[in-house]
C-alpha cells in the first residue's frame, strides 16, 4: 500500500539493478516542456527500465484518466538505461508534475537527491529545463549552463554551452535539485534551452539534444522533434496569414472603405 500522507518512493522489481558510473538526468514539466520531452525521448529510444516511482501528497490533487478507461495518481518515475555510450549508465527522472507548494518543492526534491545519492550511489547530475529570454525572435535557440562549482565550467567549455550569462532565479525542481546536489557533494550541470514558446518549444528542445549528444557521446533520434517543428511552423504561418487578411482587405482599393 502506498502512503499518501507523505512523499514516498516505491521501488519496482527491477530496482535491484545497481547502475555503474551513473549520470542522473532530470527532466520534469517546465518552460517549453524541454526537460520532460528530452528525457522521454531518451527513455523511448534507449528502452528505459522503470526503477522506482515517487508519489506525494505535495503533487496536485488530480488523477489521470488513461486510454484503457482506468485512472492513476500523478507521479514521477526513475528509469534505468544501460550505458548507451559504453562508459556511463543513465538514471533518468521524469513525470507528470512538480510539487505545488514551496514546502512541497523542498520535500520532494530532497527525496529525489537522497534516492540518487544513497540508492544509486551517483555523483553527477544533469538538470534540463528552459530559459526564457525577452527577445521577440530567436532564430537558433542557444543553450545556457549553470554548475554546482565554477571549476566544472572548464570541463564543458567545448560543448556549445553558454556560461556566465544567465541571471535571476531558477524556479522549482530545476533550481532546487542543483542546489541540493551541491550540498550533497554531487556535481551538477544545469542545461537550459533558450525558450520562445513557454508552453512547447521544439526548437529549443532540439538545441538541448544537440548538446546532450556531445556530452554523453550518443546519438538521439530527433525525427519526432523535426516533425513537430514542421507542424508548428505551418500552424504559425497559417495564423500569421489569417491575422494579416483584414489589413490586406482594407488596403485593397477594390474593397469598400468602412472608415468614415
Amino acid at each position: 500500500m502506498i502512503d499518501f500522507t507523505s512523499t514516498t518512493i516505491v521501488k519496482s522489481p527491477k530496482s535491484k539493478i545497481l547502475p555503474k558510473n551513473a549520470v542522473f538526468i532530470v527532466g520534469l514539466p517546465g518552460l517549453g516542456s524541454i526537460g520532460s520531452i528530452v528525457v522521454d525521448l531518451l527513455i523511448k529510444q534507449f528502452k528505459g527500465v522503470p526503477l522506482a516511482t515517487m508519489y506525494s501528497n505535495k503533487f496536485p490533487p488530480h488523477v489521470l484518466m488513461l486510454e484503457n478507461g482506468e485512472i492513476r495518481f500523478l507521479n514521477n518515475t526513475f528509469y534505468f538505461i544501460k550505458g548507451p555510450n559504453k562508459k556511463n549508465d543513465l538514471v533518468l527522472l521524469t513525470g507528470d508534475t512538480q510539487a505545488v507548494t514551496p514546502e512541497g518543492q523542498y520535500e520532494v526534491n530532497a527525496k529525489i537527491i537522497n534516492f540518487f545519492k544513497t540508492e544509486i550511489k551517483g555523483k553527477f547530475m544533469l538538470a534540463i529545463g528552459g530559459y526564457a529570454q525577452q527577445e521577440t525572435e530567436i532564430s537558433t535557440p542557444r543553450v545556457f549552463g549553470n554548475v554546482t562549482d565554477e571549476k566544472l565550467i572548464g570541463r564543458f567549455k567545448n560543448y556549445n554551452i553558454i556560461f556566465n550569462q544567465t541571471r535571476g532565479l531558477i524556479y522549482g525542481s530545476l533550481g532546487l535539485l542543483m542546489a541540493m546536489a551541491k550540498s550533497n557533494d554531487i556535481e551538477g550541470l544545469c542545461l537550459m534551452g533558450e525558450v520562445q514558446n513557454v508552453e512547447l518549444d521544439p526548437n529549443a528542445i532540439k538545441s538541448v539534444l544537440s548538446v546532450l549528444n556531445k556530452l554523453l557521446g550518443i546519438t538521439i533520434n530527433t525525427k519526432d522533434i523535426d516533425e513537430l517543428i514542421k507542424t508548428m511552423d505551418k500552424t504559425n504561418a497559417k495564423l500569421l496569414q489569417d491575422l494579416n487578411m483584414p489589413a490586406q482587405l482594407n488596403n485593397d482599393e477594390t474593397q469598400p472603405s468602412y472608415i468614415r
